[in-house]
């Protein structure tokens, strides 16, 4: 035996207060530290690591340069297509136990990546940030040094 549906009771008129969003403060900017001089001792260490089916880069030795712990609340911001993770404590991400740093879904998707992508790590331990540079990103960077190169060579 099957019952009528019940009516549903919809409000006359929302009040235009309770319709109102609150205003979002605007988003603040994460800051991309300055690079110091890579050949410097205790300057940044860079790497160059595979991303995996789990969003995982696998080099443990970025996380441990940077002395990164299990349960370290970790920041990531995406600026363009390149990464940046800082330990802080408003951070939305944790730290795994295993020492690997995990890039989430929509991080890779933005960055247009997938498992088997490489990455240059560039870990910076004086700003306690892991700068992640997808390939797409250095293979640019390398090709504007380049031009730089032959226009010195040209003059």
């Amino acid at each position: 035996m099957t019952r009528p549906i019940s009516s549903v009771s919809l409000p006359g008129t929302v009040p235009s207060s309770a319709r109102a969003r609150p205003s979002l403060s605007a988003p603040v900017p994460m800051e991309l530290p300055s690079l110091r001089t890579l050949d410097t001792t205790g300057g940044p260490r860079l790497s160059i690591a595979v991303l995996d089916a789990g969003g995982r880069l696998q080099d443990r030795g970025a996380v441990a340069a940077l002395g990164w712990n299990t349960g370290d609340r970790l920041l990531i911001t995406l600026i363009k297509t390149t990464v940046v993770i800082h330990r802080r404590a408003d951070g939305v991400f944790v730290m795994p136990r295993k020492p690997y740093v995990c890039l989430p879904a929509i991080v890779r998707r933005a960055c247009g990546i997938d498992a088997g992508a490489r990455m240059l790590l560039v870990a910076d331990a004086e700003h306690d940030v892991l700068v992640v540079h997808p390939e797409p990103a250095v293979q640019a960077m390398l090709r504007t040094f380049h031009a730089t190169l032959a226009t010195e060579e040209a003059s």
